[in-house]
């Protein structure tokens, strides 16, 4: 592999609570590849709190930088998949005769509905969607607000590796994008997405570009914990919580009436795929996001193996822009 080939790729970064995982990808002649896929240590979790550390940026530098060396990568681009936790996302109607300043004008009066803090100590993104009409004086619009600390720490954290920082992403659109690659749905498909953590669970739904995300804590048990271990109890919460999603958002009246349920995340395991299994009549599956993407060297890691889930996020944002 030569030097320009890996100038053409882009490492994807994701980290949860402690862990971090990179999955460095190139474009070629023969298409999307994945070079090498690791997974390490950070001393510090990615989350809101740790940036009012003074050395936050220093060591998460280190330790990002140190992993990176040592699996001998040599892709010098990057992104970095941040968890849902530290933006702020909505979904918010708008009219379709918006344009320039107008549009602009309407975004941060839509902002300010839902922020305390002067709208200047934000960075706003924003995407239209497909409402599913044919209204052509209707759309919607995803809004992503992230603190510009979290950019200028992010900046500061790159600035010590031997990587350039080129995108920021989220962790539920990195993994949309890996599903909509992987699997090709027909866009009125309803398919529920299931992020399984260790502190709670995400749901989204993918439909005619109809978003939606939903985290759900974990019932704390009387020592003050909850373990995923515990499949069936985890399985129920799932049903009962996605029943609720489908419900509240008029996608139907039962879990059946998704096409599909894909789960992905740390903490998924067979008990998990088994209990819904019987319990709804659905094809429910594991993520696997190297299905369509080859992977020229075998992985050090067993876990890629093992939970190819667990990859999605860093995956979806290493195929971010190529």
């Amino acid at each position: 592999m030569n030097h320009q080939q890996t100038e053409e790729g882009l490492i994807g970064i994701s980290v949860r609570d402690t862990v971090v995982r990179m999955t460095e990808t190139i474009t070629s002649g023969q298409g999307r590849q994945i070079v090498k896929v690791v997974r390490g240590s950070v001393r510090y979790p990615m989350e809101l709190t740790s940036l009012e550390k003074s050395d936050f940026a220093k060591v998460l530098s280190d330790d990002i930088n140190r992993l990176y060396e040592m699996a001998g990568m040599r892709t010098t681009r990057a992104a970095i998949s941040l968890d849902s936790d530290m933006v702020l996302i909505k979904k918010i109607p708008l009219d379709a005769n918006l344009e320039g300043e107008e549009l602009r004008e309407h975004i941060h009066w839509e902002v300010s509905q839902y922020v305390i803090n002067p709208i200047d100590n934000f960075n706003i993104g924003y995407q239209t969607l497909n409402v599913g009409t044919n209204s052509e004086y209707e759309r919607a619009m995803v809004l992503v607000l992230i603190r510009k600390q979290v950019v200028e720490s992010i900046k500061e954290l790159f600035a010590g590796t031997s990587m350039q920082l080129r995108a920021i992403d989220v962790d539920i659109f990195s993994a949309q994008r890996v599903i909509e690659t992987t699997y090709n749905f027909e866009a009125e498909k309803k398919v529920a997405l299931v992020d399984i953590r260790k502190k709670n669970v995400q749901l989204s739904i993918l439909y005619n570009d109809y978003y939606l995300s939903q985290e759900v804590g974990y019932p704390i048990d009387e020592d003050g914990t909850f373990s995923t271990e515990n499949g069936e109890h985890l399985a129920r919460i799932i049903s009962k919580e996605l029943r609720r999603v489908i419900l509240d958002n008029k996608l139907g009246k039962s879990i059946e009436d998704m096409h599909e349920i894909l789960l992905y995340g740390d903490a998924v395991d067979d008990v998990v795929i088994e209990t819904l299994s019987s319990a709804h009549a659905i094809n429910i599956r594991k993520v696997n996001p190297f299905e369509k993407i080859t992977i020229i060297a075998t992985p050090e890691e067993q876990e890629v193996t093992d939970h190819p889930e667990a990859y999605v996020t860093s995956v979806g944002v290493a195929i971010k822009g190529l």
